[in-house]
């Protein structure tokens, strides 16, 4: 049955692909121009309502739980669901005109699909309020999965993974697959929806209720063929672009540092492995579509309203489509031309990167240590990034964690703990037998080390909210006249203005791992930002606005020559040593075959030095 279905699709394949890859193309295009742009815009407004240009990590947690980060989230969603529903009205109407023998043109599904927005956005509102009602008890059951089973702090979990942690993980899993599974459910019962508000002019609710009714005692039925076929569509896009890949390696290979060859090949690869995403991609939604358009049919007691002519609309004949197309193509054309050239205009491969060694050399020694702060500097970092906090009596201390589990395998808050006690607690040993002598610096003693010989990036860690720690880290530096061989940043937004109002000749960071609004706006000299969100359009966005970028943390070869293509500041490392020493190579190529290598990493990557994880 499975097989038949599908032949039966693939069949009909070629007599709506011409059709249905057009219409794609127009509708990715509205959606380009429109809802894109519009989702971006009320997150902004939304996170502007806050008092904030954009928050980020738990801030960011905050302002979801919030009403406005609610109704953002519903209508997020609501148009991501909407853009769908419109797609698939547009593919039901040429497969199911395509069933009876009839043709239609890009034009008259256009004003179709404008003709039932209205519907579309109040259904696709509908579904994003459902799933998120829906998701709240499994977040709440995620949450206390967390509370229960976690009492450390999660760094001890990630690094050392106990068995109390594999129990965590594998029940928040099995959460997460039921939520997944309810999601898959709803959507298996809500299929019809769409063809009963196109075919039969229902309302949304209505259409929910009638696609609820068609399809009880359904669901496998329904599910297996979308699903057998997305999964066959995943793995061979997966193996498609591998092959591709990997053809690419062979033909660059013999290719050397050669420009003339590298550049054609290079571009000619991306070209094709885009067209082919591209078309594999749009196969596998018509297919889809016209699976469940033969459901549909199979259910449907008056296909009159299938089998009748589409209005052919006056307002725009397909010819003037064909023009508006032509000329819209021109105009993309020519901003990607201008880009291109103000892209290559800032492009500057001579660039020099500064590198900063992650919690002093943290895989050579233990981390926020005397000891990784040395092997920083005999590595040629340029700083030393340790975290800080404030003991029970107020000492400023190196520690990252909350609690001494991980570094000590002692279950005590730092908060807790006295430095006269903390002192002459070992946390060498846990690392290597030769550390044994390790003590936990405070930010006096890392400073009299450093000084002159490494800068430090000082993280003000706030494992709890201790109100008296940007002005203790501040007044430690102003006694040691420190400023000029320092950073200080956080996570914490406030404590950055903070310090920076007390503190103007203090250079300092905001660190962000996620973040909705406006970076480019928040007042600080610098973002310390995740290598995946460091994309050449958000670096030129801060450089723009005066802001310097550090990313964190990269730990290969392939990604470090990402990060200085795309014009980064500071690189944060687990492996300084390395990195320098690919910095320093670098700097020794010639220009072309810097841009080879940059070419070559985006197809088939560097082959990456010792140590293997990097």
């Amino acid at each position: 049955m499975l097989l038949t279905r599908y032949h039966s699709a693939i069949k009909r394949l070629r007599f709506v692909f011409k059709p249905a890859i057009a219409f794609e193309i127009w509708s990715t295009l509205i959606f380009m121009i429109s809802f894109a742009p519009a989702s971006g815009w009320l997150l902004n407004r939304l996170v502007a309502a806050s008092g904030q240009f954009a928050v980020s990590d738990n801030d960011l947690v905050a302002f979801f739980l919030s009403t406005p980060g609610i109704l953002f989230l519903i209508f997020s969603v609501g148009f991501v669901l909407t853009f769908w529903f419109a797609e698939q009205v547009g593919l039901l109407l040429i497969c199911v005109k395509a069933s009876f023998d009839k043709s239609v043109t890009v034009s008259q599904v256009l004003w179709e699909q404008i003709a039932h927005l209205p519907a579309l956005i109040r259904l696709g509102l509908l579904q994003a309020g459902i799933y998120l009602v829906a998701s709240a008890p499994f977040v709440l059951g995620i949450g206390l999965v967390y509370w229960l089973l976690l009492e450390f702090d999660i760094y001890f979990y990630i690094n050392v993974k106990p068995l109390r942690f594999w129990i965590a993980v594998i029940i928040a899993g099995a959460i997460s697959a039921a939520y997944l599974l309810l999601s898959t459910w709803l959507y298996v019962r809500w299929l019809f929806s769409i063809p009963i508000v196109v075919f039969e002019k229902v309302t949304p609710i209505g259409a929910l209720r009638k696609s609820w009714r068609q399809t009880q005692g359904r669901f496998r039925e329904l599910a297996a063929p979308l699903a057998i076929w997305w999964v066959v569509v995943l793995l061979s896009s997966a193996a498609m672009t591998w092959l591709v890949r990997a053809g690419a390696a062979q033909l660059l290979d013999p290719a050397g540092f050669s420009l003339r060859f590298v550049v054609p090949l290079v571009l000619g690869t991306l070209a094709f492995m885009a067209i082919l995403d591209i078309i594999w991609f749009v196969i596998a939604k018509i297919v889809h579509v016209m699976l469940m358009a033969d459901f549909y049919l199979e259910i449907t007691e008056d296909d009159q309203k299938l089998r009748a002519p589409m209005t052919t609309s006056t307002r725009l004949s397909p010819r003037a489509l064909k023009r508006i197309g032509w000329g819209v193509a021109g105009v993309a054309l020519v901003a990607g031309v201008v880009a291109g050239a103000t892209f290559l205009q800032g492009f500057n491969i001579q660039r020099t990167v500064e590198i900063t060694g992650h919690r002093g050399s943290k895989v050579r020694a233990p981390e926020n240590t005397l000891s990784a702060v040395r092997h920083a500097i005999a590595e040629g970092a340029d700083f030393a990034e340790i975290d800080v906090q404030t003991t029970a009596d107020g000492v400023v201390v190196l520690l990252h964690d909350d609690d001494l589990m991980r570094v000590a395998s002692l279950n005590r808050r730092l908060r807790d703990i006295t430095y006269s006690e903390l002192k002459d607690i070992d946390v060498g040993s846990w690392f290597a037998p030769e550390f044994a002598s390790e003590r936990i610096p405070t930010l006096e003693e890392v400073i009299d080390l450093a000084r002159g010989r490494i800068k430090l990036n000082i993280e003000l860690k706030y494992t709890w909210p201790d109100p008296t720690l940007s002005e203790k880290v501040t007044n430690i530096i102003r006694q040691k006249e420190f400023s000029s061989e320092c950073v200080v940043s956080s996570l914490n937004f406030s404590a950055v203005t903070k310090i920076k109002q007390s503190f103007p000749e203090l250079t300092v960071g905001f660190i962000v791992f996620t973040a909705a609004g406006v970076l480019s706006r928040m007042e600080a000299d610098f973002l310390s930002i995740s290598a995946a969100r460091a994309s050449t359009r958000l670096v030129r966005q801060l450089h723009n606005n005066g802001r310097a970028v550090h990313v964190w943390t990269v730990n290969d070869i392939n990604n470090v020559i990402s990060m200085v293509e795309r014009g980064v500041d500071n690189i944060i490392t687990d492996y300084p040593r390395e990195v320098r020493g690919f910095i320093q190579e670098w700097q020794a190529l010639s220009d072309s075959e810097r841009i080879v290598l940059m070419l070559r990493n985006l197809v088939v990557g560097i082959e990456s030095p010792e140590p293997a994880d990097l």
